[in-house]
């Protein structure tokens, strides 16, 4: 039995790096991953960020209950002295480490040099590395001399979700796309025979060019009537009163809604059921992004069937084949060997509403993509489960 201290281990990525059961003599039961010591947030929820188990004083008095640290993402809230600190205190403890290099760049933070400053810290005195693709791979070589594991992403929605999904798929696409939630104002519009286009804001990640965006949409609204554009975005952007409010975007989407050029639904953060029965109710989802390094956005567009049309940043390019577009003022170049665009694009970077709007009208007349088969995505899973099983006790000290 190998006891693997995740960070963190509540996400659906992690949950699917576990083995699915179904694969005979998958040899992978023997892992273990600890749940997450809970955090107590200001308002009285639970929470498993910033992770406890990136504290060292955790490692030591929890320190007969693992015997790997596995750190994903969720760190950026440290130091890279201590992050450094914790490496040491868990080889010091006889732990091996792991760390899986899912961004270069983190979609949180503008500052490029914020997240490479912690993979400098991390990378090197990891046991062993692990990354989502070979673009990915060939930076972390190019920048810390190290050889990851290429492990593709697991699928996002779950499997018998998808099985489902595929029973009857026309129907299933009609049922998903008028699905409601508690709270009707996630419900996506009535279905009809337009092909549809989405665009979910959410909450306005600090990577997201929303105001391109909208632009983009607003020339496919005029040039392709035809079609149906949703966008969607959580309810405090538009509360005046919420640190998240942006009265800009809000204004443009509203006018855009105002002359029916999209629709506008405003909700609270979904549930994944909710998510994946909006989202594939969709012919094409829209990304706004202006740096990043995977996506796992795309593999559950991928998981539904749904198109993606992407920016051609960070290594979105070797997931699933999404529709790229070209961003503004993108640094070609990237920074201390990290190739093509994955740690770090120019600051300057926007959506070019002209270009995204062309890509979308190629996107919408290509249709919907072919959903994900589930048995391929049953043997990625599986596969993934043994590799990390093996990458686990190759990392733990020889006693």
């Amino acid at each position: 039995m190998i006891r693997v201290a995740s960070v963190p281990a509540d996400h659906p990525y992690v949950a699917h790096l576990s083995p699915t059961g179904e694969t005979p003599g998958d040899g992978c039961d023997e892992v273990i991953r600890l749940p997450d010591p809970p955090v107590i947030a200001d308002d009285g929820s639970t929470r498993w960020w910033p992770p406890r188990i990136l504290d060292p004083a955790w490692l030591r008095e929890h320190a007969g209950e693992f015997d790997v640290l596995h750190v994903h993402f969720g760190f950026e809230s440290f130091s890279p002295e201590h992050l450094r600190e914790v490496v040491d205190v868990a080889h010091e403890l006889g732990k091996g480490v792991v760390v899986t290099v899912h961004d270069l760049r983190n979609p949180h933070i503008k500052d490029p040099a914020a997240q490479l400053s912690r993979l400098d810290a991390l990378v090197p005195a990891a046991d062993a590395v692990i990354t989502l693709t070979q673009g990915a791979a060939d930076a972390i070589q190019a920048r810390w001399g190290r050889d990851a594991v290429v492990v593709r992403h697991p699928h996002i929605v779950p499997l018998d979700v998808m099985a489902a999904l595929l029973l009857d798929d026309t129907s299933s696409r009609t049922n998903r796309a008028d699905a409601r939630s508690s709270d009707d104002s996630t419900a996506a519009p009535a279905r009809n025979d337009r092909r549809r286009i989405g665009l979910h804001l959410k909450s306005l990640r600090t990577n997201v060019d929303a105001a391109g965006a909208l632009d983009a949409l607003a020339l496919v609204a005029d040039e392709r009537p035809d079609v149906e554009i949703v966008v969607t975005m959580h309810r405090a952007v538009a509360d005046p009163t919420d640190r998240g409010h942006d009265a800009c975007v809000v204004e443009r989407a509203e006018a855009l809604a105002a002359r029916g050029a999209i629709t506008l639904v405003l909700h609270e953060p979904m549930d994944d059921a909710t998510l994946f029965a909006f989202v594939g109710g969709l012919d094409v989802s829209v990304m706004a992004n202006v740096w990043g390094t995977h996506s796992g956005w795309i593999e559950m567009c991928h998981d539904l069937g749904v198109r993606v049309v992407a920016p051609n940043i960070g290594f979105y390019g070797e997931q699933h084949a999404p529709v790229l577009y070209d961003l503004a003022g993108r640094g070609d170049e990237a920074e201390d060997g990290a190739a093509q665009d994955g740690a770090a694009a120019s600051e300057d970077a926007t959506v070019d509403a002209r270009r995204l709007a062309d890509t979308i009208l190629v996107a919408v007349d290509q249709g919907r993509a072919a959903p994900a088969d589930v048995a391929e995505r049953r043997d990625e899973r599986d596969a993934g489960a043994r590799v990390h099983s093996e990458i686990y006790r190759a990392s733990i000290p020889t006693r």
